[in-house]
């Protein structure tokens, strides 16, 4: 048989086959009649290596084929395996020994190039990709283009990614959906709504990129009705069914909008349940106080034999703070123990929350000292614990020793140290506290801190201090500072000054209900009955129902 008619054959056969062994037969023959050498036989067969991710053994037919027969087939195919395997160092190592062995580059070698050079974190070498692809025409390729946006989004900022962008006069749908993306993660969702209708006015047809991209804008910003939206659109053009991400992407927006039962319906007719998919949804029920549907959902998760990562059970003992659970919280820390799941600062730190939270502080400080290794925030978390026990004096002296191990306190940090001193009563402490965050730490207050602030002024009597402490923030006041005078307000039956505040936190637009009812019951602790009545009325009217009391105790 002719070394031509030989080759085909065997390339026929290699068309054919996927099991290893029978590419290995094949290769066999192939240095048997001497053919090794041949350029297209040899890279047919370094792919199929590759599709049986032998990447060791697609190298070793890659390296039998002479330099000087290698075309950029061959080379696209073997950069093509350590691209599917992530070796950017050795990608980009191909990539200079075929710039001087092959002569011109084409627009699958510089895509190659230019992702091996993200994820090395290697801005220059991208630029010079960059230069080459301009110095070849190639760099407003379809292929090409996409991939340099998404370079300059993972390392510039959004401007130059834009610059790239701007510059191309054929958009594809890739090439939009990559530029979304790229606002996407600095979170400028605006960005990314305002690019989705530029996009529909030049009448380019939708894929499942750009959906993913203005689902996950939608969740951000908390916009459920466009969210829904875009769950519809994704179901009529039958996109959702093809991506299983696409799915996962509208179950967090779900989650996100709090809209559970939405999210737990498209989940249970999702395919491809993954654990990240599981997370968010148990993380969702567990955020939203559905403590026990959570923990149902974790039962179903273990059933169909999918193993809980660490966001898992993290997410789980945030369902534990919420039910007040102990026996549940040792129950998810034995099964991590048991299972050797090696926990990080996350779970160690909701263990330390969780057990705060159900009064048990002496196990949290236990947990604490377990640490390997603790942070920032570990250190907050564990004054936290202390403070909203009640022992303030502990929390100080755990502040005073974390500042001594010179770890810099952050924002977090202080927000625990002055809930301490709200929740001990000591003013002098928390006023202390609030000025030195500023002047000794350049951190600027925010929200939480100034509602900590009233909260402690308001807990101790000075309620008029308090609201002359919040005339004089410097920024438009929020609606939980508002709500923590308010409080005070009913404590201290203050039922003038309760009014004013109860008409700011409507005008606002604040939880409607939560007001109506604090003010209800400051009314009813003044013995004022026909404002009571009054106040439920217009709740009757508006639809407005008081919540039922609950109080909970585990036994045992």
């Amino acid at each position: 048989m002719l070394p031509v008619n030989r080759t085909n054959a065997l390339l026929s056969v290699l068309s054919q086959i996927k099991a290893l062994h029978h590419t290995q037969q094949v290769h066999a023959k192939a240095i048997v009649h001497g053919l090794e050498e041949e350029v297209v036989l040899g890279s047919t067969l370094t792919n199929s290596y590759i599709q049986s991710n032998r990447l060791d053994l697609a190298a070793a037919s890659f390296d039998r084929i002479p330099p000087r027969n290698r075309n950029r087939y061959s080379w696209n195919t073997i950069l093509s395996g350590h691209s599917k395997s992530k070796n950017h160092g050795e990608i980009l190592r191909l990539y200079n020994r075929m710039r001087r062995e092959c002569d011109g580059v084409d627009s699958f070698n510089l895509v190659f190039a230019i992702k091996a050079c993200v994820g090395l974190g290697l801005l220059e070498n991208g630029v010079l990709v960059h230069g080459l692809a301009m110095k070849n025409g190639l760099d407003k390729d379809a292929y090409v283009a996409p991939s340099l946006v998404e370079m300059y989004a993972n390392f510039c900022g959004m401007e130059d990614a834009q610059k790239v962008f701007d510059e191309i006069t054929l958009r594809s749908s890739i090439l939009w959906g990559v530029l979304m993306k790229g606002y996407l993660r600095y979170s400028r969702d605006s960005e990314v709504f305002r690019l989705f209708y530029l996009m529909r006015e030049t009448g380019l047809g939708i894929d499942a990129l750009t959906l993913i991209c203005l689902v996950k804008a939608c969740g951000n910003v908390l916009a459920c009705r466009e969210g829904k939206s875009v769950h519809g659109l994704s179901i009529r053009r039958s996109f959702i069914e093809q991506s299983g991400y696409l799915q996962a992407s509208v179950v967090d927006m779900y989650v996100k909008c709090r809209l559970l039962d939405n999210a737990r319906e498209l989940f249970e007719t999702s395919v491809d349940k993954n654990v990240v998919m599981w997370t968010t949804l148990v993380s969702g029920f567990a955020k939203c106080e559905r403590a026990v549907e959570a923990f149902d959902l974790f039962r179903q998760m273990l059933g169909e034999s999918v193993l809980p990562n660490q966001c898992t059970l993290a997410a789980l003992l945030v369902a534990c703070s919420s039910l007040g659970s102990q026996r549940h919280g040792r129950s998810v820390h034995g099964y991590m123990m048991r299972n050797e799941i090696e926990m990080d600062a996350v779970n160690f730190t909701s263990f330390i929350d969780m057990y705060a939270r159900c009064g048990n502080v002496q196990m949290a400080r236990k947990v604490f000292d377990m640490m390997p290794e603790r942070n920032v925030i570990s250190w907050s978390s564990m004054i936290n614990a202390l403070g909203i026990n009640g022992m303030f004096e502990e929390a100080l002296d755990c502040f005073g020793e974390m500042k001594s191990r010179n770890l810099t306190p952050n924002s977090v940090t202080f927000v625990s140290l002055l809930s301490a001193c709200s929740h001990s009563g000591n003013i002098r402490e928390g006023r202390k506290q609030f000025v030195s965050m500023t002047r000794d730490y350049g951190i600027a207050p925010e929200e939480e801190h100034y509602a900590c602030m009233v909260d402690l002024l308001g807990r101790a009597g000075e309620v008029e201090e308090a609201k002359s402490f919040i005339d004089n923030i410097p920024v438009k006041p929020m609606a939980s500072a508002w709500g923590a005078l308010l409080n005070a307000c009913r404590i201290h039956r203050k039922v003038d000054l309760a009014e004013e505040i109860a008409e700011k936190l409507l005008s606002m637009g604040s939880n409607e209900s939560s007001v109506y009812v604090l003010l209800s019951n400051i009314y009813a602790d003044a013995g004022m009955w026909e404002m009571v009545n009054g106040v439920r009325r217009k709740m009757g009217i508006k639809g407005y129902m008081k919540p039922m009391g609950l109080s909970a105790i585990e036994v045992g």
